[in-house]
């Protein structure tokens, strides 16, 4: 099931979105459904399944959706 947050940087909403795919997930941030930036994150469900197996307190995706954000005014985008 995807998971989906949403952030405002300089007077605009974005989403970001974590999707689940065939391989792990994948995380992208987007502007009116249109990807934002050409920037993706991603774990490979082998990593994500060994996280929880290993009883590893982070949730993965939550972090990759938090450091998309984060790195979000630094990749690039353009602001005018």
């Amino acid at each position: 099931m995807p998971k989906t947050t949403t952030f405002e940087h300089g007077g605009r909403i974005y989403e970001v979105r974590a999707i689940p795919t065939l391989n792990g997930w994948m995380v992208r941030i987007f502007m009116d459904g249109i990807p934002a930036n050409g920037f993706t994150y991603s774990v490979n469900s082998e990593i994500y399944q060994d996280a929880a197996l290993n009883r590893v307190p982070e949730d993965l995706v939550a972090g990759l959706m938090e450091t998309a954000e984060r790195d979000f005014p630094f990749a690039g985008i353009d602001d005018g």
